[in-house]
């Protein structure tokens, strides 16, 4: 499947638009819950804490609803069955995407790169995900590293895609907000925007470790 192909599957378009309007719904919530924790440390841990474990769960469940086609693959074992092989798989998921959101930002030189924590967190989980299937399959010899093209590709097109995002959000935010006298809309369409303009990035990885699958 090429990438254009995974964009218009069924299976992405369910995915993205159920990421993108739960969190648009979520988050004016998580700020109102930051403002009703009164206490100083309340508020860090749910800004430091509650809310990354939350969106850890908002990208698991993009992953889930995008699989199989997020390795540029139509035929594979239902994303049940390979989580039922082991109860703890999800949990595992959970906390890999939460864990890489609580370091990423200490990484050297990267860490200080906010567009490229999102697709960090996809592309490790989707690794993780994929070591299941390819072991499925009855896949041994595997690697995770898809050559420095397709990473230089995926650095262009995290940087690229967010500032798109975030331009776009900024612009359609403020006729928004003049239009139905709301606030912060774009803040909300940026946080949506984002996983869609840099799924290419994430797809980039896909494919690359779905085409030794074939």
């Amino acid at each position: 499947m090429s990438i254009i192909s995974i964009v218009f599957s069924t299976e992405f378009i369910i995915a993205t638009a159920s990421y993108a309007i739960i969190i648009m719904l979520a988050l004016p919530c998580f700020d109102r819950i930051h403002r009703v924790l009164e206490h100083s440390l309340l508020q860090w841990s749910w800004d430091k804490i509650g809310m990354p474990f939350l969106r850890a769960v908002l990208m698991l469940l993009f992953l889930l609803l995008s699989y199989p086609v997020i390795f540029a693959i139509s035929d594979a074992p239902p994303v049940i069955a390979l989580l039922d092989n082991d109860e703890l798989r999800v949990n595992y998921l959970i906390n890999l995407i939460f864990v890489v959101t609580l370091l990423f930002p200490l990484i050297p030189v990267l860490g200080k790169w906010e567009e490229l924590i999102l697709p960090a967190q996809a592309i490790t989980a989707s690794a993780m995900l994929f070591s299941w299937l390819a072991a499925d399959l009855g896949f041994k010899n595997i690697h995770y590293w898809p050559g420095i093209i397709t990473v230089i590709s995926i650095l262009v097109i995290a940087f690229l895609s967010h500032w798109l995002a975030l331009a776009v959000s900024h612009f359609l935010g403020d006729a928004i907000d003049e239009k139905f006298s709301v606030e912060h809309a774009g803040h909300l369409l940026s946080r949506a925007l984002v996983l869609f303009m840099q799924s290419p990035a994430i797809l980039l990885y896909g494919s690359a470790l779905g085409r030794q699958l074939n």
